[in-house]
Formats: structure tokens, C-alpha cells, sequence
């Protein structure tokens, strides 16, 4: 392991486990357990996490695994029948959604955020929201190049946003990658991709997509990084991590060689829900050690 700056920075070996099936949620009593809040991406649903956060669940954790606004219902209605409402929901008030979920927890807990969720993430920890975060293959704010040796992640991004056929307030999933869809099909993984606001992406330009990268009371950050995601490439991962540098608190860099941008479904889950569930345990300990009572006194 390599040291980083106020944190850790290391490479998780190729994983070997297959994904196990697993209920998509587990809303377990809320009693003495940490609490994580899961946050997913732009065009998925909470089902997203139906392999994952089990498998945190299996470790200790209460598990939340809330929707954006306007994206609570199942995913075959969203595709027929849009939210209209949808097209007003920005990145503000996505955050906005997940602080007042966090502040309604009994004492705060860790945030899981995969993509575009990996944002939101980043800028609920620098609103000093949370006790640590995780993001796994995060959309980079404001700030970060996105742009790396591969054209692959670019040309996502004009399928997705750029194209003259994607200028519209609500964008249809994007279109389906042949050799994507083959591999996953042959995981056994099927897709839940729903309608999204156009405007979070173009606010990723703005300050909306901006993150405070100087704050140093922030709690913890691991920025996770999937060698063979076409979608947020590890150099982009690494750039968000240094931006950090100046920071005092903990921001921790991890790469899994062999996960893609779907790292949170695919065989080779297990190791990084094992990962992330230690690193939260290292970060939470001291609080363990401690009453809430005393805390927040």
C-alpha cells in the first residue's frame, strides 16, 4: 500500500467471488446498528443496489436505500410514463432530498454513492453531512477532467447529453451498448434504466457541480476507482483524489483492477462491499467508542 495525502491510496487484487442473488432492499430496525444511505445514479432506481447493500446488511448495517425525487416508482411505469416534475430536479435538490434523509437518522450515517451518486456524495460529506463517505466510480465534479487516453467516456457523454436528439428536459435512457448488454445478459444481470433530468448534467458545469475541496472538517471520503469502467475512467478517480491535497481531512483512493462501471452488481461485489464495509468500521470506531449522547452534547 502507498500512502496518499491525509489518507491511503491502494490496489484491491482481481476478485474472484460470484455475485449472489439478494432481496433488493433490507430495512432492518434502526436500534443500536450504523446506518448506511445509499445514493444511486442518474437513470437507475434503487434497484441498483439490490446485490450490494445486502451485503452490507450481512455486515451490521442498516441499509437505506432511497430514491431521487420523482424516481420512487417502478421502473416500467417511469419508461411509459415519465414524472413531468422531473425535468425541475437539479442537483440541489437532489442533495437537498438526501440531507434531510440524513438528518432524520439517529445519529449520521455512512453514504454510499455509485456514479453520478458518487457526486452527490461528495458534496453531502463537504456539507459536513454524514459520518464518512463512498464513492464508487463518481461522476467528477466541477473542476476535475473527465478526459483521459480513451474517447470512450467522451463519446458516452455525447450519446447521453450532447446529441441534438438528447436536447430535451427529460432524457430517455440512453441507448443500449451491444457489447454491454451481452455481457450482462450473460451475468445475469438485467438493467434498470429509467428516464432523467436533463438539467443535472448541465448543471455539472455550474456551481451546482462544484464541490468544496478545501474543507477541512468534512468527514472521511473513499474515492473508489474500477480499472475497466468505460464510463469514469481510474485516471479521472485519481485527479478527483488529488484534488483533495490541500484538504485536512481524510480522503482515502482505492482501485479495483477488474470491476467495470456495473462494479456494484457484477461478480467481484463481494470484495468491494467487504472493502467498503471495513474502511466504514475503521472510520466509525472511535465514534463506537463513544455515547451519541455525549457526541452531541
Amino acid at each position: 500500500m502507498q500512502r496518499g495525502h491525509k489518507g491511503a491510496s491502494c490496489v484491491v487484487p482481481r476478485p474472484t467471488v460470484a455475485v449472489k442473488s439478494a432481496n433488493p432492499y433490507n430495512m432492518s430496525e434502526m436500534k443500536d446498528k450504523d446506518t448506511i444511505v445509499f445514493v444511486h445514479g442518474a437513470f437507475a432506481t434503487p434497484l441498483c443496489w439490490r446485490f450490494f447493500a445486502p451485503l452490507l446488511a450481512d455486515r451490521g448495517y442498516n441499509t437505506l436505500t432511497p430514491a431521487w425525487p420523482c424516481k420512487g416508482r417502478p421502473p416500467d411505469e417511469q419508461v411509459a410514463h415519465p414524472d413531468p416534475r422531473l425535468a425541475r430536479v437539479g442537483i440541489d435538490e437532489i442533495v437537498a432530498h438526501y440531507a434531510a434523509i440524513i438528518r432524520a437518522q439517529p445519529k449520521p450515517p455512512v453514504l454510499i454513492g455509485h456514479s453520478f451518486g458518487g457526486l452527490i456524495v461528495q458534496k453531502l460529506l463537504a456539507q459536513g453531512l454524514g459520518a464518512a463517505g463512498i464513492a464508487i466510480s463518481s461522476v467528477p465534479p466541477r473542476g476535475v477532467s473527465p478526459v483521459s487516453f480513451s474517447l470512450k467516456p467522451l463519446k458516452r457523454v455525447w450519446q447521453i447529453v450532447v446529441a441534438p436528439s438528447r436536447w430535451q428536459p427529460i432524457l430517455s435512457p440512453p441507448p443500449p451498448d451491444g457489447a454491454e448488454t451481452a455481457l450482462r445478459k450473460a451475468q445475469g444481470i438485467e438493467m434498470h434504466l429509467v428516464p432523467e433530468s436533463q438539467r443535472i448534467f448541465r448543471q455539472l458545469f455550474g456551481p451546482a457541480g462544484a464541490v468544496d475541496f478545501l474543507k477541512h472538517d468534512r468527514p472521511p471520503l473513499l474515492l473508489v476507482a474500477c480499472g475497466k469502467d468505460p464510463c469514469v475512467a481510474p485516471a479521472t478517480i485519481r485527479r478527483n483524489h488529488e484534488r483533495y491535497r490541500a484538504s485536512g481531512a481524510r480522503t482515502d483512493f482505492v482501485l479495483f483492477p477488474e470491476l467495470t462501471h456495473l462494479s456494484i452488481a457484477e461478480p467481484g461485489c463481494e470484495e468491494l462491499a467487504a472493502y467498503s464495509a471495513a474502511w466504514a468500521d475503521d472510520r466509525l470506531a472511535p465514534a463506537r467508542l463513544v455515547p451519541w449522547a455525549t457526541m452531541t452534547a
